[in-house]
């Protein structure tokens, strides 16, 4: 008489009496099956350390058949020689030799040094989900000053935060593509919820108060080089040139004389965030923006390590200390150079200019980035709600 098979959760035969056994089990709501043919004790170790890891966290359980479930020590085993630090040098390696692809080729070498600080020299199949999730609670960076000194330390926002676990999961997928790992911890991480309800923008007032502190500084800071005047005209140009049309900051200070054709008044942006070509009108404010900055034609001082692109149009180089000083000398606070461009839609919202020409003016891929702004709308909002009133009689 045959011996009883004692049933087990998650084992089967896929014809009963055929002797070939099968494991199955699920992980995060995907179900995973494995044939093991006549090993039924196979079956069994895998369906079990399966379930056990999925329980202690202890380990990788793969969503597929087709990748091994693991333990911490054999993840170490198995990867135990490519560190942290490997993944992010081949992955900044593929960044910086894809220009084309990642167009913003300044932030990954910073938010990768963190990511160094903090597991660089681990191997990168032994850091676990709590141990990021535990990292992005506490992280900080050292803020910079207007001046450029080092104030205290600041807790990041949610969006630095995301942008940051992306980046961590962005290397062990690289690797993983590359055979270097098997297992990407970030992804069990989830993503920090951000408020993008309020819309930050430029005030009237707020705007009389910056043009003033920029004008200062041609008469109190005179005697420093960095505010003689033509510089500070220039400054006050880029400013209008910001606000009049909506460029991100990156396509703004891309541009070159060959993108402005003033007889058509239009601006050319190329290979823009979306990746795509757009067109950018110019109003009166922006051509005669556009003509003071060819008249100034200022540029970088000879000799120096980051000359500008030839024909840039803002070639004086990068706006952040003159940006800084003229926010705090204006009592102006929590503003971002990007804040611009939010002014800018919204003041187009505020006039009742409808959400389709804010998104093809600013260049928003969908028009669900351009409906943050339709609140801003109160003449059209009010005339709207106008026809709920009762009948005169």
């Amino acid at each position: 008489m045959p011996r009883k098979v004692i049933p087990v959760e998650g084992i089967y035969e896929r014809e009963e009496g055929s002797g070939l056994w099968y494991a199955r089990f699920k992980i995060n709501g995907k179900l995973v099956r494995k044939s093991f043919g006549r090993n039924r004790a196979a079956a069994v170790n895998y369906v079990e350390k399966a379930r056990t890891l999925r329980r202690s966290g202890e380990g990788i359980v793969p969503e597929t058949a087709k990748r091994p479930v693991l333990t911490i020590p054999e993840l170490e085993v198995l990867g135990g020689s490519v560190t942290i630090n490997d993944l992010c040098d081949d992955y900044l390696k593929h960044v910086q030799g894809r220009p084309d692809l990642f167009k913003d080729q300044r932030n990954p070498p910073q938010r990768l040094d963190l990511i160094r600080a903090a597991f660089g020299h681990r191997p990168a199949a032994s850091v676990r989900p709590w141990e990021i999730e535990d990292w992005l609670t506490g992280v900080q960076r050292r803020s910079t000053r207007g001046d450029g000194r080092l104030t205290k330390k600041a807790p990041l926002k949610p969006g630095t935060l995301n942008r940051l676990k992306a980046h961590l999961s962005a290397i062990y997928q690289h690797g993983k593509l590359r055979d270097k790992v098997q297992v990407n911890p970030a992804r069990d991480v989830k993503q920090r919820r951000m408020n993008n309800g309020v819309i930050r923008w430029l005030k009237p007032e707020e705007e009389e108060r910056l043009r003033a502190a920029l004008l200062s500084h041609i008469e109190t800071k005179a005697h420093l080089a960095q505010y003689q005047e033509p510089l500070v005209r220039h400054r006050l140009c880029e400013l209008d040139v910001a606000l009049g049309t909506g460029m991100r900051k990156g396509e703004q200070y891309g541009l070159k004389w060959t993108d402005v054709d003033f007889e058509q008044r239009v601006i050319t942006l190329r290979d823009t965030k979306n990746g795509e070509n757009r067109l950018v009108y110019m109003i009166d404010d922006v051509v005669a923006a556009f003509e003071l900055l060819r008249e100034l034609n200022l540029g970088r001082r000879a000799g120096r390590n980051d000359p500008a692109p030839v024909g840039a149009v803002f070639a004086i180089g990068d706006n952040k200390k003159w940006w800084a000083q003229a926010l705090k000398d204006a009592k102006i606070e929590n503003f971002r150079w990007h804040d611009l461009r939010h002014t800018f839609c919204s003041r187009l919202a505020q006039k009742g200019v409808g959400l389709k020409v804010i998104q093809e003016a600013a260049g928003h891929k969908t028009i669900s980035m351009s409906a943050r702004y339709a609140h801003m709308d109160q003449t059209s909002l009010r005339s709207a709600l106008s026809v709920l009133n009762r009948p005169v009689r």
